[in-house]
């Protein structure tokens, strides 16, 4: 019985040293910085023209057409409700990947400031579809 303690008591204290030697050599790699936003060009609110009916932006996860006239027509013609508050008037790409729909979500930025759980629309989480087209 004696000997059984001693084996369980060094392998106990091996494992123990091994796991903080294990974690004092490991590789770290920093965190990879937070994307920066891109600073874009915007022009001052145009309400002297119509709006356009759609915007399409390009992108990895299936093109995404933005109807704007129907987001227009919801806030009753107010651009001040998106613009320049959330949205630039440019037609730069908002930079808005996978990796960013949770941080403007938590953020309340760009689309999800209205499209996000407890936002004034659907949230985008697991309704891909309703933005994006699906892949061929």
């Amino acid at each position: 019985m004696r000997a059984l303690q001693i084996i369980l008591g060094v392998v106990l204290v091996g494992g123990l040293i091994a796991t903080v030697w294990f974690m004092l050599t490991a590789p770290t790699t920093p965190p990879a910085p937070a994307p920066k936003a891109v600073p874009v060009e915007t022009a001052p609110l145009r309400t002297d023209i119509p709006p356009p009916e759609t915007i399409v932006f390009d992108n990895k996860y299936g093109k995404s057409t933005f109807t704007h006239k129907l987001h227009y027509e919801r806030v009753n013609g107010d651009c001040t409700v998106c613009h320049t508050k959330i949205f630039p008037q440019s037609r730069a790409p908002i930079n808005y990947g996978k990796a960013l729909h949770r941080a403007a979500e938590a953020e309340g930025t760009a689309c999800a400031s209205c499209h996000r759980v407890g936002g004034t629309s659907f949230a985008a989480d697991s309704h891909c579809v309703k933005c994006h087209e699906p892949k061929q």
